[in-house]
C-alpha cells in the first residue's frame, strides 16, 4: 500500500535589517505574523531578533517574501493593513504587492488616508482609465468600482485635467420619470446616488462638495438628463449601468467630448430591468465596442471584493448557483 507524498517541512529565517523595526513588522498583538500563520499553515517566531519561519517548503517561502515587503514598508513608514497582507499572501505570484502600494495612491482624503487600489484587480483598472477615454469597469458587488472612480474623478478635478465632474445613472425604479416624487430634481435623485455622496464626502468633505454642486463644478444627475448634451473637458461616470437598455448606453456614450473621460461600472448580475425591456445595454455594449480602439473593457470578480470577507463567499456561492444552471 503506497503512502501519501510527505510533505517537507522546512526552517528559513528573515534577518532584519534594523531591529527596532520588529514589533512594527509582528504588528499590533502580532496581528501582522498571524495573519500569514493562519493562511499558510505555518509558525513564525521571533528570536534573538531574528524570525523564523517553520512549515511546509513553498508556505514558508511565501511568508518570507511577504515579510521581506512587510519590512521594506515599514522602512518607508508607509501604513498598510492586515487585509492587504492576506492579499499579498493569497496572491504570492505577484510579486511586490504591498511594496507597490506607495506608488499605486490615487489620492489623499480629508482624514489623511490614502485611497488605493487594493487588488491586481483594481490596479489594472486604474490603469486603464489613464490609457483610455471609455472605461468599463464590470464586477460584482464590494468590488470598489463605484468608489475608485469617483476618486480618480476627484483626482483629475483638482489636478486640473478636467473641469467638472459629471456623475450619472439610470432612475429605472421611478422609470427616470421622477415628478411624482416630492422636492426638487437633487431632493428626487438623491436616494438613487447616495454611494456617489458617500464616496465624495470621503474625499473631499461634505463643505467642498456642496459648493462644487452648487456652482456645478460637480453633477449629480439621472441618465435621463443627458440626452442632447455634449460633455466637455469632463470625467463622466455612469454607475449602475447594467440598468441601461441599449438605447439608453448609446445615447450615453455619445455624450463624450472633447477632453473628457468616461467611466461605466456595472454588475450584469444585478440587473433591474424588467421583463418589458430588453436585453441589458451594459450586457450588449461588450459585443459592439470589443475591437474598439480608445475603449477598455475591465472585469473584476469575487477575487477583488473589497468588503467584509463575508462578502466574497456570498458572491462565491451565488456565483456557484449560477454555474449549475447553465
Amino acid at each position: 500500500m503506497m503512502k501519501g507524498k510527505v510533505k517537507s517541512i522546512v526552517e528559513d529565517i528573515v534577518d532584519i535589517r534594523n531591529k527596532k523595526d520588529a514589533q512594527m513588522i509582528f504588528g499590533v498583538l502580532d496581528e501582522n505574523v498571524k495573519a500569514i500563520e493562519n493562511e499558510l499553515g505555518i509558525d513564525i517566531i521571533l528570536r534573538d531578533e531574528v524570525i523564523h519561519l517553520i512549515g511546509e517548503e513553498r508556505n514558508v517561502h511565501i511568508a518570507k517574501k511577504v515579510l521581506q515587503q512587510i519590512e521594506n514598508m515599514v522602512k518607508k513608514h508607509y501604513d498598510f493593513s492586515v487585509d492587504e497582507i492576506i492579499y499579498a499572501v493569497k496572491h504570492s505570484e505577484g510579486k511586490g504587492f504591498l511594496q507597490n502600494l506607495p506608488e499605486t495612491v490615487i489620492i489623499t482624503d480629508i482624514k489623511g488616508r490614502n485611497v488605493i487600489p487594493k487588488t491586481f484587480g483594481q490596479r489594472n483598472f486604474v490603469k486603464a482609465v489613464e490609457k483610455s477615454d471609455i472605461t468599463f469597469v464590470i464586477g460584482p458587488a464590494g468590488t470598489g468600482k463605484t468608489y475608485l472612480s469617483v476618486a480618480i474623478a476627484v483626482k483629475y478635478l483638482l489636478t486640473g485635467r478636467v473641469m467638472r465632474i459629471v456623475l450619472t445613472r439610470p432612475v429605472i425604479e421611478a422609470g427616470e420619470k421622477l415628478g411624482f416624487l416630492p422636492g426638487d430634481i437633487q431632493q428626487k435623485v438623491d436616494p438613487y446616488f447616495r454611494p456617489i455622496y458617500d464616496a465624495l464626502y470621503d474625499l473631499l468633505g461634505q463643505e467642498k462638495v456642496y459648493k462644487f454642486i452648487e456652482n456645478k463644478t460637480i453633477e449629480i444627475a439621472p441618465l435621463a438628463y443627458m440626452r442632447g448634451r455634449t460633455l466637455n473637458n469632463a470625467f463622466v461616470i455612469l454607475d449602475e449601468a447594467q440598468n441601461t437598455t441599449p438605447l439608453q448606453m448609446k445615447m450615453f456614450l455619445t455624450r463624450l467630448g472633447a477632453g473628457s473621460k468616461m467611466v461605466i461600472t456595472g454588475d450584469v448580475t444585478q440587473s433591474d430591468l424588467d421583463s418589458v425591456h430588453s436585453e441589458s445595454g451594459l450586457h450588449k455594449i461588450k459585443r459592439i465596442l470589443k475591437e474598439i480602439e480608445g475603449v477598455s473593457f475591465n472585469y473584476l470578480t469575487s477575487e477583488d471584493v473589497v468588503r467584509h470577507k463575508l462578502v466574497q463567499r456570498i458572491i462565491n456561492a451565488y456565483e456557484r448557483i449560477e454555474h449549475d444552471k447553465e
